[in-house]
């Protein structure tokens, strides 16, 4: 079946505003997305003395529900708290590999530059290479030879 092209860019542009935006492409559920937006509010519930067991419970009276309909539970939220974070991890040590500022031309982050090799010392200029002979001059040298060994005498 041909696709029409046109008719694909104007729906792949629908679908995108339709879609909620997110920083991790695999939020498959509403509950990973509320915690990653409560993940603020959540840290300083915790700082504060809250338990999980509330925090889980206050987020299922506001509509935070696991697939088929079930409240949140405490182990469930450390569970997505804990993937969330992990998630962030490592979003952070891919940025901090990509923005280094030693690479891509930029100035090196250690200040003391790195000395390089004395270059090696310059003797005479190579000749020019021994050129081969030919096919011809070989059959002719070949010639000569035989020439003077069958030289009558």
């Amino acid at each position: 079946m041909p696709l029409d092209p046109k008719r694909l860019l104007r729906d792949a542009k629908k679908a995108q505003t339709v879609r909620p935006a997110t920083l991790v492409g695999r939020e498959t559920t509403g509950v990973t997305r509320a915690v990653r937006a409560a993940l603020p509010t959540i840290r300083r519930l915790r700082v504060a003395g809250v338990s999980w067991a509330a925090i889980a419970q206050a987020m299922a009276e506001q509509g935070v529900r696991q697939k088929g309909d079930v409240p949140l539970t405490a182990t469930r939220l450390t569970a997505i708290v804990g993937q969330v974070e992990a998630q962030d991890r490592r979003r952070d040590a891919a940025a901090a590999v990509r923005n280094r500022p030693d690479l891509f031309g930029a100035e090196p982050v250690s200040p003391v530059r790195p000395e390089l090799a004395p270059e090696p010392p310059r003797g005479p200029a190579p000749a020019d290479p021994p050129t081969h002979p030919t096919a011809e001059a070989i059959r002719r040298a070949g010639l000569a030879e035989l020439n003077r060994i069958l030289k009558k005498v």
